[in-house]
């Protein structure tokens, strides 16, 4: 199997794209840690499964992106926590880990409802405050906010966002689009949507990433890119060189190539 990888944990020898997109280098070249595996072993209401699997792979483990992933999802994976984790570029490998503390913000602690809290959110139950909390300093993490007005327009994309949930979990087939884009345009318009929207690309078909790579990275710079038709070789070949020899101008290995093929 060309590019082939063997999991260390299942011992099946996988391609490329089945692969974890690890940054454990004492892997090397040979092995690696399989998606399904990756999935398989971690379990979202365990944390320290989940500890264990960043750790085996060298990826930070974030409690806060942890809860993100076991309360948005039915189907929590490592592979979504490691989507969450993509937009952070302050968490780089294991050592960059941010554990759960007594000031989390989680639903099921008992949280202080603040003044501030209240202004912020206006009327809430009470467990919504930490939620729309963290989804804030999720935010902050990503893009610190410089001034009162950006918080408070992070703040109006959180609302949004929530809007646009209780209508795709009411089944609001006609105000899911226009709220969709409402909530695009908007994350666009605060330059928080390409960070949102970037994905882990080993979650990615090999298909998908050329095409990601044809349409935002340059063509690398490389002799047999420079004319992939041979357009240039045909045209020295029947046109430049018998032109350059007709007038004495050839010179041997020049004359010598038009009959290379022959």
């Amino acid at each position: 199997m060309a590019q082939s990888k063997i999991c260390i944990l299942c011992g099946n020898e996988i391609s490329a794209s089945q692969a974890l997109r690890h940054k454990n280098e004492l892997l090397g070249r040979k092995f690696t840690i399989c998606k399904v595996c990756a999935n398989e072993k971690t379990d979202f209401t365990d944390e320290q499964s989940v500890i264990n699997m960043c750790q085996l792979a060298n990826l930070p483990f974030v409690h806060t992106l942890m809860v993100d992933v076991l309360e948005g999802s039915e189907d929590p994976t490592f592979g979504k926590y490691m989507r969450k984790l993509a937009p952070y570029k302050k968490y780089v490998d294991f050592a960059d880990s941010q554990y759960g503390t007594s000031t989390d913000m989680e639903p099921g602690k008992e949280v202080k409802i603040t003044d501030d809290m209240i202004l912020r959110w206006g009327d809430q139950d009470a467990k919504m405050y930490p939620i729309l909390e963290r989804k804030l300093n999720r935010l902050m993490d990503i893009k610190p906010a410089t001034t009162s007005l950006e918080v408070e327009r992070y703040v109006q994309n959180i609302k949004l966002g929530e809007v646009l949930d209780a209508s795709i979990n009411n089944g609001d087939v006609k105000a899911i689009p226009q709220l969709r884009k409402a909530y695009d345009d908007d994350l666009k318009s605060i330059g928080l949507d390409e960070v949102l929207n970037s994905k882990d690309a080993s979650a990615k078909s090999v298909g998908q990433r050329i095409k990601d790579a044809e349409l935002k990275r340059p063509i690398p710079e490389r002799e047999e890119y420079d004319d992939p038709a041979g357009l240039k070789e045909y045209f020295n070949k029947y046109f430049v060189i018998p032109m350059k020899r007709t007038f004495g101008l050839a010179n041997e290995e020049e004359v010598n190539s038009l009959y290379e093929d022959e």
